[in-house]
């Protein structure tokens, strides 16, 4: 993983890396600790090669120079979650996240809520307006979550299959720009 920090979180214990091709190895660790989420999304466990295909990863028509994988590591420099995004995607101004992972040993401490917001900042610093995402409906968890972090929902996509389950996809987005209103305030 490189060494330079990637964004900012804000939180003295864990800081954001990108990965690469020598972290495999402990993404694929990090799925296999992530059992619930391979289940509840797959169906089965993460194979043994997903963290590679990871890298590979990318929707129609867009390249690997636009992806970028993000490591959220510990004090101890272990990896204990993966930040997958997409730049300009799905138009020139917009970033997509395919997936924020935790460890579910460091779940619920406000981890992944500094990770977004420091990467909201990043993707702002970098020309973005606006992050979408999409949650399988099934994963009311995860929805919740997205909600408190002001996604608002934009679309219910027909039912896809992902590994052995087929899933409806909740789109959500949320606006990076700042909203003035008639009194001359100002709402992020």
């Amino acid at each position: 993983m490189k060494s330079e920090i990637a964004f900012e979180i804000d939180l003295s214990d864990y800081s954001v890396h990108q990965l690469s091709l020598e972290d495999v190895p402990a993404l694929q660790a990090l799925f296999e600790k992530c059992l619930d989420y391979m289940l509840l999304v797959d169906g089965h466990p993460a194979g043994p090669n997903a963290a590679a295909e990871e890298f590979q990863d990318v929707p129609p028509g867009k390249s690997l120079q636009d992806k970028f994988l993000f490591g959220i590591v510990d004090a101890k420099n272990e990896l204990v979650g993966e930040l997958d995004v997409m730049r300009a995607y799905p138009d020139e101004s917009t970033w997509w996240i395919g997936l924020l992972l935790l460890d579910p040993q460091v779940r619920s401490r406000g981890i992944g809520e500094r990770v977004l917001e420091g990467f909201c900042g990043h993707v702002k610093a970098n020309g973005g307006k606006a992050i979408m995402l999409g949650v399988v409906a099934e994963n009311e968890k995860a929805y919740r979550f997205w909600g408190r972090m002001r996604f608002e929902l934009v679309q219910e996509r027909e039912p896809q299959q992902f590994g052995n389950k087929t899933h409806v996809v909740r789109v959500m987005r949320r606006s990076l720009e700042e909203k003035t209103f008639a009194a001359g305030s100002v709402q992020k």
